[in-house]
């Protein structure tokens, strides 16, 4: 007996299964989170707004990395500038735990930074 055709979603799937595409979803393979909480008709609303909390600390921390990264690149001798850097990356790095991947800030290049600190310096002298 001949199998029905396979429906075009269904091997869009498939083939996108096939490729990997499907391999490295963020959370595959982890528990579903609050799957044991009570229900609340307004989850959605809530982590909608605990998201764009996150977003937005995201986006203060960016602003105020780039405000702050002049001052840090001004510095006199390279352990305090490298200093000032990580404490940057600290801050990136402590915001960037709290928000999902896509969202995430790049840590600053320190050694490119300082390759061009030492650049700068060396031409000034």
């Amino acid at each position: 007996m001949a199998r029905p055709p396979e429906p075009w979603i269904e091997r869009l799937i498939r083939e996108a299964a096939e490729a990997g595409e499907f391999d490295d979803v963020e959370g595959m393979g982890a528990p579903i989170p609050d799957i044991d909480a009570p229900y609340d008709a307004a989850w959605w609303a809530r982590r909608w707004i605990r998201r764009n909390r996150d977003l937005d600390a995201a986006s203060a921390v960016a602003a105020s990395v780039q405000r702050a990264l002049p001052r840090v690149m001004a510095g006199r001798d390279e352990p305090g500038v490298a200093a000032g850097l990580e404490a940057l990356n600290a801050r990136i790095a402590a915001v960037n735990e709290s928000v999902p991947a896509p969202a995430r800030l790049e840590p600053l290049p320190v050694s490119e930074l300082l390759d061009g600190w030492r650049r700068r310096r060396t031409r000034g002298s």
